[in-house]
C-alpha cells in the first residue's frame, strides 16, 4: 500500500504530478495505489463496476454464474459491496501484495464453488482476460464517448501493466492459470473487440441481471425523486451494441440528455475540478451495514416479481437462444430455443 507524505500534498490537484515520477512499465502498482486511494472514492468505484459487471454478462454462461447463485437478481447490493472489496485491495495493495493474492484466492475458490454446480462456465481463460480487459479500455472509451479527452497515455500503460500482473493470480477450472494475456496495450484493445464481436448466445438472464444491478446503483446513491437518474447514468453508458444485444432499450429524449449531461458534469468534475484527497478513501471507507445491505435486498426482491425478471436459481440456467460461442456451456442445448417471455420495461 502507497503511502504519501503529508509534504508531498500540498496543491490541490497534486496526484497528477505525483503519478509522473513513477515508470508505468515498472512502478504501476504504485501510479494504480495513488489514483486509488487520493482520487476514487465508493459512488465512482460502484459506478465504473457496475458498468464492468453489466459487460460480462453479455454471454449467457457469465451470467448464469450469478443467477444459479441468486445474488445477482436478489441480492444485488450485498454482490456489489463484495465486489467492491475485491476491487479495493486489489487497486490500494497492488497485484503482487499478499493482501491481493490472498483476495484472490478467496475470489478463485468462490468461482470453483459455482462451477461444480455449473461445470465448463469458468473453463475459458479468455474470459477472465476479457474482464480484465474491460477494465483497461472502460473509462477511456467512456471519456471519448462523451466527446471528452481520454486517459493519459502514461495511466493507461500502467493501467495495462496492472491487469496484466492481476492476471497472474486468477484461476480457471481445476486450478489452472490464465495464459495468453495480451503484451500491448494495444493488442489488448483489439482482443476486447474481438471478443465481444463473437456470437456470444443471448439469455433474459443476462438483460434481467443488468437491470438488477443498475436498479441497485440509483436505488443505494439517489434520494427520491433522483434514483432513475441513477439508472439511466448507467444505461446511457453502456454501449449500444451491448444494450442491443441485452434487448435494454437505449435511453432516447429528455432521459438521455439527462443522464449524458450528468455522466459528462461528473467526468469533468473529476477530472478537471475536484480536489484530490488528502487522506486515503480506501481508510475512510463508509460501508453499508448489513441492516443497510439487508434493506436495499429486499427492495431488489420485490423488484423481480415487479418487472417479471428471471427468478434465478437452476431454473435461470438454460433459457438462452443458443450456446455461447465465448466459452463451454454444457448445461445449454444447441438446439435449445428461449423461453423469454415479453417482461416490463423498467429503465
Amino acid at each position: 500500500m502507497l503511502e504519501v507524505l503529508d509534504s508531498e500534498k500540498q496543491s490541490r490537484r497534486w496526484v497528477e504530478a505525483k503519478i509522473k515520477s513513477f515508470d508505468p512499465e515498472t512502478e504501476y502498482a504504485e501510479i494504480v495505489s495513488l489514483m486509488a486511494q487520493y482520487q476514487l472514492d465508493e459512488f465512482t468505484l460502484n459506478f465504473l463496476v457496475t458498468i464492468l459487471t453489466s459487460y460480462t454478462l453479455k454471454p449467457s454462461h457469465m451470467a448464469e454464474t450469478l443467477s444459479i447463485t441468486n445474488k445477482g437478481l436478489r441480492r444485488p447490493n450485498q454482490r456489489m459491496q463484495d465486489t467492491l472489496d475485491f476491487f479495493w485491495i486489489w487497486h490500494v495493495h497492488g497485484p503482487d501484495s499478499e493482501e491481493t493474492k490472498k483476495s484472490l484466492s478467496r475470489l478463485n475458490k468462490l468461482h470453483a464453488g459455482v462451477a461444480r454446480m455449473l461445470p465448463g462456465h469458468f473453463e475459458n481463460g479468455d474470459d477472465f482476460i476479457y474482464v480484465l480487459g474491460r477494465l483497461f479500455v472502460l473509462q477511456d472509451r467512456l471519456l471519448k464517448d462523451l466527446n471528452m479527452v481520454g486517459m493519459d497515455p502514461h495511466i493507461k500503460l500502467a493501467l495495462f501493466n496492472f491487469a496484466r500482473a492481476l492476471s497472474k493470480h486468477f484461476r480457471t477450472e481445476g486450478n489452472k492459470p490464465i495464459t495468453g494475456f495480451p503484451n500491448t496495450p494495444k493488442a489488448l484493445e483489439a482482443f476486447v473487440d474481438n471478443w465481444e464481436a463473437k456470437n456470444h448466445g443471448y439469455s433474459p438472464v443476462s438483460r434481467d441481471i443488468v437491470n438488477s444491478f443498475v436498479h441497485a446503483f440509483g436505488d443505494r446513491w439517489f434520494p427520491h425523486p433522483f434514483k432513475p437518474l441513477g439508472r439511466w447514468v448507467c444505461i446511457e453508458a453502456l454501449e449500444d451494441s451491448f444494450l442491443e444485444h441485452v434487448r435494454i432499450k437505449p435511453l432516447t429524449g429528455i432521459r438521455k440528455l439527462l443522464a449524458r449531461g450528468a455522466l459528462k458534469s461528473l467526468f469533468f468534475y473529476k477530472t478537471r475540478i475536484a480536489a484530490d484527497r488528502k487522506t486515503s478513501a480506501y481508510d475512510e471507507r463508509v460501508l453499508l451495514s448489513k441492516k443497510e445491505c439487508a434493506q436495499m435486498d429486499e427492495r431488489a426482491v420485490k423488484r423481480v416479481s415487479k418487472f417479471g425478471w428471471t427468478k434465478g436459481g437452476k431454473d435461470s440456467v438454460g433459457l438462452g437462444d443458443g450456446p455461447s460461442l465465448a466459452g463451454k456451456c454444457p448445461v445449454m442445448s444447441p438446439t435449445q430455443t428461449s423461453t423469454e417471455v415479453k417482461r416490463s420495461v423498467s429503465n
